[in-house]
């Protein structure tokens, strides 16, 4: 996962970095080195958005939408 498509989940969940560091039990930071790009997301911290209850399609149709706002 990009952290651009990371970026895009968090605001498609309606979370701030800080809510979406706590709702993953990670730290700020992690949050913002991800979505930048200077971090990866680990195995861990995807099997934590994995159990996140979300409409994928919705998702993939919000992401589409807001890279065409780009």
């Amino acid at each position: 996962m990009t952290g651009e498509k990371f970026q895009a989940l968090r605001h498609y969940l309606n979370f701030t970095q800080v809510e979406f560091a706590k709702e993953l039990g990670v730290s700020l930071p992690t949050i913002g080195r991800i979505e930048t790009g200077s971090l990866q997301v680990t195995p861990r911290v995807k099997a934590k958005l994995a159990r996140l209850n979300y409409d994928e399609t919705s998702f993939f149709v919000f992401y589409e939408n807001l890279r065409r706002l780009s």
